[in-house]
């Protein structure tokens, strides 16, 4: 769409229209038929476009057109050139959170922070409370963010369920610089995500005290625990779990008053632990020496 420039006869004026002067003695442009009828067509289609049927009682279809959901096309997925963006395309891209929002006290989340994150920062232990699961939309997400020195623990509403990404069910607690990725599916909200999930995936669980074991994301895995000789000075240690592929090496260490030498007897490995001797620096054996190991395998 354009001027009629090339109507001669409809008396533009450097190219634009101009009204009539009277005191000049100049006339005023002339609006064609074509281009009138162009310009109205054009308006029509984007009307049409934007599902209206034009009628010529309304003078706002334009404007509902434009702020409706279907003049524009979604572009395909990835698209970077300059066309518009619709909110589909925006959803899809999946890059932005709806919101940002920094606690210092306990709180109950609503459904305003669907989508977003919820900061928590404090010295003190805190409690986020997820918003109840009625009327949430399948799938919707909420992340939660532990910015504080207190341990912020995340509980479920009312009776919804609060479930970890192996099946476990319970609260979450999040230390100092945790996060936690939370999807709602039906009946519960799933952690998906952030460092916590780690504690609960099978490439990083692990049990911790004087009897406990370490995997890594690598497959290695460490394992610890203690035991006691029998009369002979022999110790039977069995792993806290079996190593699924092999037993690599193991240290141990006597825990008395005195020096002793600890020694794992050949061919006693396997993936569910070994068989140790102790013995005093003289030689000696007994029963009731205790020893701390730390064993490695994969």
């Amino acid at each position: 769409m354009d001027y009629p420039k090339s109507v001669l006869s409809a008396g533009l004026v450097d190219g634009r229209f101009v009204d009539e002067d009277p005191l000049a003695g100049t006339p005023g442009s002339l609006i064609p038929a074509s281009w009138g009828n162009g310009v109205t067509r054009e308006l029509l289609n984007v009307i049409s476009a934007g599902g209206s049927a034009p009628t010529e009682t309304r003078d706002d279809q334009l404007l509902a057109s434009l702020r409706g959901n279907k003049l524009f096309l979604t572009s395909p997925q990835f698209t970077s050139d300059q066309s518009a963006a619709t909110t589909e395309f925006v959803t899809r891209a999946g890059l932005q959170f709806s919101g940002f929002s920094s606690y210092g006290v306990s709180t109950v989340l609503t459904t305003a922070h669907i989508g977003g994150v919820a900061s928590f920062s404090s010295a003190s232990p805190l409690i986020a409370t997820l918003p109840s699961i009625n009327g949430i939309a399948h799938a919707s997400t909420i992340h939660v963010i532990n910015a504080g020195s207190g341990v912020v623990t995340i509980n479920p509403s009312g009776t919804d369920g609060l479930v970890t990404c192996n099946g476990t069910s319970g609260s979450l607690k999040l230390g100092l610089g945790d996060t936690a990725c939370l999807v709602k599916l039906t009946g519960q909200w799933r952690l998906y995500g952030g460092s916590v999930s780690d504690r609960y995936s099978s490439v990083h669980s692990g049990v911790y005290g004087n009897i406990g074991y370490q995997r890594y994301a690598s497959g290695n895995i460490d394992q610890w625990g203690v035991g006691t000789t029998d009369v002979n000075g022999d110790v039977s240690v069995i792993f806290p779990i079996s190593f699924p592929t092999a037993f690599s090496s193991i240290v141990a260490m006597h825990v008395g008053g005195d020096a002793a030498m600890v020694v794992m007897y050949a061919n006693s490995a396997s993936k569910q632990g070994c068989r140790l001797k102790v013995r005093s620096y003289s030689g000696d054996v007994s029963a009731g020496w205790g020893i701390n190991y730390f064993a490695k395998g994969y």
